[in-house]
């Protein structure tokens, strides 16, 4: 395990053999965080690695920031297998080279007694401000439609699937959604709210306060996820997705935004899953 150079994996793909050593940091930096401790190493056809670099890059994204920076501390138990801190390890490198992101530090632990689930993983995002966007409550008014602009309960399934012996099959730590943000804010920069709904969409309309009509049959979910979530009793607008940016927008723009998103892969299954009925602090989402 020791033979195993997490630096060197990180930085491979870069034309340079180290990290960036001066990152250059624009006049108003925004910054995002990732905490993954919990989560199983790898679930389904996923690793903690790579959503824990699509997760910073999307919390920036969402901010309104262009991802530009990462660092990283990554805790390992002694007994976890060299195979799986290479999954590991590869996930977070491909995403950020995905991410058009680039390593400053990473630092290792290797702990006697470590993580239970064998590796835990810090992640730091540095992003370049782009356009001034916001997730507050008084910037989404009644009649506004909710785009979401991927599907569902992925990251969720796949890790409540690993934990049962249930494999589920489709992405489950997620994709970075840069060329969807871009095509947005190209298109609206006055969106007047973005949200990133990592911890799911049912808990990202309360966080907002949205009471909101929503159509379920709307909301893209991949079928996978679907009959892995009737199997376990679960839902999936309850489960923790990586894939998607929830969007507030005036009815008016909702089509032509639609349009821009789903010109991308990451897009393709972009929706206009409701509109909003009011907002309120602590309000019932309506899913």
């Amino acid at each position: 395990m020791n033979d195993i150079d997490l630096t060197s994996i990180l930085t491979r793909a870069s034309t340079s053999s180290r990290g960036v050593a001066k990152p250059y940091l624009p006049e108003s930096p925004v910054f995002a965080s990732a905490l993954l401790t919990t989560l199983p190493a790898t679930f389904g056809t996923g690793n903690i690695g790579r959503l824990g670099v699509n997760t910073v890059a999307n919390r920036l994204l969402a901010s309104g920031a262009e991802p530009r920076y990462l660092s990283a501390t990554v805790t390992i138990d002694l007994d976890t297998p060299q195979e799986i801190i290479r999954e590991v390890a590869l996930g977070m490198r491909d995403a950020a080279v995905e991410a058009e992101m680039e390593w400053t530090t990473v630092e290792r632990s290797i702990l006697p007694v470590g993580p239970a689930n064998g590796v835990s993983i810090s992640i730091f995002g540095v992003g370049c401000h782009m356009v001034n966007v916001t997730s507050r409550l008084d910037c989404v008014h009644p009649g506004d439609a909710l785009i979401l602009t991927g599907p569902v309960g992925a990251t969720g399934a796949a890790v409540a699937g690993e934990r049962r012996g249930i494999k589920v099959l489709t992405q489950s730590d997620g994709s970075v959604l840069t060329d969807v943000m871009r095509s947005i804010y190209a298109h609206l920069p006055d969106v007047p709210a973005v949200y990133y709904p990592f911890q799911g969409l049912r808990s990202a309309l309360t966080s907002l306060g949205i009471n909101a009509e929503i159509d379920r049959e709307k909301i893209p979910c991949n079928e996978a996820v679907r009959e892995a979530c009737e199997i376990m009793g679960l839902d999936p607008l309850n489960l923790a997705g990586a894939d998607a940016m929830l969007l507030a927008v005036d009815r008016k723009d909702a089509e032509r935004v639609l349009e821009a998103i789903r010109r991308y892969p990451a897009g393709e299954c972009a929706a206009i899953i409701g509109y909003v009925r009011r907002t309120c602090h602590n309000g019932s989402s309506g899913a």
